[in-house]
């Protein structure tokens, strides 16, 4: 099948009009071809020649050329080896410096959040301890205008007695 497709094929769906069934059979007719769509892209190159015929013979002719491989000497080989055993010894290294930073920027988190966690347990004691003595200050603040009140009323009605004493 190639291309979309056509709309003779999708008249039969069309024309029973759309409930449910129909429009699921539809549904499921676009989903296949998007489907068939996707594996024909997988199957084809750049130049829209199938992958798989000219792998196989390009295969088939490497086989048959023996000198292929006597191309490179084995001091271009040794050599690139030595390279890449030095880039990859930089590489270890640095890959070795970055895991102790990363072991030390972990452990400083890990202590400054337990450092955190510490500090606030002490805020939140500290709160309810100053939250307690606010109570209690008023609480006394209260009492003593209770019995500062209580003084001036009893000063009041002294101070009106000896006013009516001396006045009798």
């Amino acid at each position: 099948m190639r291309g979309a497709p056509l709309e003779e094929g999708l008249t039969p769906f069309i024309a029973r009009g759309f409930n449910n069934s129909n429009t699921w059979m539809l549904q499921r007719v676009r989903k296949a071809w998007e489907r068939v769509q996707k594996k024909d892209k997988e199957l084809r190159g750049s130049s829209n020649g199938p992958i798989g015929g000219y792998r196989r013979r390009l295969k088939a002719h490497a086989q048959g050329l023996d000198w292929l491989p006597n191309l490179r000497t084995t001091k271009e080989v040794e050599g690139e080896a030595l390279e890449e055993d030095e880039e990859v010894q930089a590489l270890k290294t640095e890959l070795g410096r970055a895991q102790t930073a990363k072991e030390k920027f972990k452990s400083a988190a890990v202590r400054i959040r337990k450092e955190n966690t510490e500090l606030r347990d002490v805020n939140i004691a500290t709160i309810r301890a100053l939250e307690q003595e606010t109570k209690r200050a008023r609480k006394e603040e209260h009492g003593w205008n209770k019995f500062r009140v209580a003084l001036w009323v009893s000063n009041r009605e002294l101070k009106l007695r000896r006013e009516e004493r001396d006045q009798s």
